[in-house]
């Protein structure tokens, strides 16, 4: 009895991190399809934020589709200055993950804003690191981007991305109206955990039930919304080694060697990336385990299964920042 119990919060774990069903009662509907009544459901998403587990309830959005670019950079600070940069970054908004990598460059994090934008906070994050030159890492092609934790196993389940692989622009962003922007903002914030979560968003931005479900399922079919889900917090779920994997890879093996990566369950994002003289890898590859020696396994088999060779893995020593993008708050942001 107790297997059976385990395997079924695993399941509801991996099932609440994929995304809630966009109904009225979703806790309802996905009780019928895990075995277990929608209190028992409701009651476990619960327990997430109360036992820390939990970082945030809510939607996650495709950047591209909104209007937004986001990249990858690095910057080389001494030990005894990475904790004055670090918390330089931590206030600015499109700095999502900031974290101190074993080797060179010491100092990673993420930069979302919008597209149009982007290399101009690009140039004010680089002028804030002075004299500390900053390294801008775009990528250029997405294989897998998702994270979806197994805290039961310790393996991660694969979500694949429906457009992947790919280039990592969208032709032409949709137009928002004001409304539209006011859901993003409420959805990329906490959602209440209750009997019915779209009837509280719905009445917040007074909107009509039906048709806000039926707005969140084309933004889903377009690829606007990934999911409406949780997103845990990778070490109070157990999982304490965070690497990243970086091969150079030559662009004629890169698609190949992608594919072969991003088919394995233990890698959470996948992407081809620009190189340069001082982090001289194109190929990246997250990789989540409960320990640092479970972590290098994963890595070395991941190279032998891609035929991949001269990589490193940079293990996480120390997060600095983790929270998710937010969109549409410009004007707050600059007053």
């Amino acid at each position: 009895m107790k297997e059976a119990s385990s395997n079924a919060n695993q399941a509801l774990l991996i099932a609440l991190q994929q995304g809630i069903p966009l109904a009225r009662r979703p806790w309802a509907e996905m009780a019928g399809t895990l075995g277990m009544t929608e209190v028992e459901v409701l009651h476990a998403a619960q327990n997430l934020f109360t036992q820390g587990v939990a970082r945030r309830f809510g939607g996650v959005f495709d950047s591209r589709h909104l209007g937004y670019a986001s990249t990858l950079c690095a910057v080389d600070v001494p030990a005894h200055d990475i904790e004055r940069i670090a918390e330089l970054l931590q206030p600015h908004p499109g700095v999502t993950h900031c974290y101190e990598r074993e080797g060179i460059p010491s100092l990673w994090f993420t930069l979302t804003a919008q597209a149009n934008k982007l290399e101009d906070e690009l140039q004010r994050v680089e002028n804030t690191l002075k004299p500390y030159l900053l390294l801008n890492l775009p990528a250029i092609r997405r294989f897998k981007v998702e994270v979806v934790l197994d805290a039961a196993e310790g393996d991660v389940e694969p979500v694949s991305d429906k457009d992947a692989p790919g280039t990592t622009d969208v032709a032409t962003p949709p137009i928002f109206s004001a409304c539209e922007k006011s859901l993003v903002r409420k959805l990329q914030g906490n959602l209440s955990v209750v009997d019915e979560p779209f009837a509280v968003v719905a009445q917040d931005l007074k909107l009509d039930i039906e048709e806000l479900l039926e707005l969140l399922t084309s933004w889903k079919k377009s690829g606007i919304l990934r999911r409406i889900g949780f997103i845990l917090r990778h070490r109070k779920a157990g999982f304490v080694a965070n690497g990243m994997c970086v091969w150079p890879v030559a662009e004629a093996d890169v698609v190949r060697a992608g594919k072969i990566l991003a088919a394995a369950p233990e890698v959470t994002h996948c992407y081809e990336r620009h190189a340069s003289p001082s982090v001289p890898f194109n190929l990246y590859a997250m990789i989540h385990a409960r320990e640092k020696e479970t972590a290098g396994n994963i890595f070395r088999r991941l190279g032998e299964q891609a035929a991949l060779s001269n990589g490193r893995m940079l293990v996480s020593t120390r997060e600095f920042k983790k929270t998710s993008p937010v969109f549409f708050l410009e004007n707050e942001q600059s007053q």
